[in-house]
């Protein structure tokens, strides 16, 4: 499991939010990103998981948030110098996004890199995690998932690992502890139908 995956899924387990207990209504990968038009440049920026209590009314806890930005000419050409002997089929052109978990206004001693290289469906992506920078260089080192990417309400970043199954919704400003709208807890109840107990 990859460190944004564990990240995510304590916060979201701390939470107690989980996956559908439905087969029915549990989020895929084609569904999520169906009809979906999206710009890479949508995602650029910093963005901040949005938190519930178990009541869905609530924003609450600590922050964890994501940071996009572009990837450059010679930004790619240099990873691909440093790593491309340990990566197999990946479209160095197709690498857009870097996304850096927690995000730069966060002091962490620890970050995570992962770049996504995009597929031909708007909004499809694959990661690129890049291990430590003291891991010795291998092909079992750069795990490489499905991601979705779409926004929801022109305000919110939907975000889907293809592999764990779990969606997870962004916005531009921290939770504050505030009631939620009523539109977030709709889309909040279309991803997650039902909680764990």
């Amino acid at each position: 499991m990859t460190p944004i995956l564990r990240l995510f899924i304590l916060a979201v387990a701390y939470l107690q939010l989980g996956k559908a207990k439905s087969n029915d209504k549990q989020p895929n990968c084609q569904e999520f990103s169906k009809n979906v038009t999206f710009k890479d440049d949508q995602a650029i920026g910093i963005w901040h998981l949005l938190h519930f209590k178990t009541e869905k009314s609530n924003g609450s806890g600590e922050s964890h948030c994501v940071e996009f930005t572009k990837v450059g000419e010679e930004e790619r050409k240099n990873l691909e110098e440093r790593i491309g002997k340990y990566i197999e089929n990946l479209k160095w052109e197709n690498l857009e996004l870097k996304m850096q978990v927690p995000c730069s206004t966060v002091k962490s001693n620890r970050t995570r890199d992962y770049y996504l290289e995009k597929l031909e469906v708007d909004g499809s992506y694959r990661t690129l995690q890049m291990p430590a920078p003291t891991a010795k260089l291998d092909l079992a080192g750069f795990h490489r998932y499905p991601m979705r990417l779409k926004l929801v309400e022109g305000q919110y970043l939907a975000m889907m690992d293809c592999h764990e199954k779990f969606v997870f919704l962004l916005g531009k400003q921290p939770p504050n502890g505030t009631d939620l709208d009523e539109r977030i807890k709709k889309m909040i109840d279309a991803y997650w139908p039902e909680e764990l107990n």
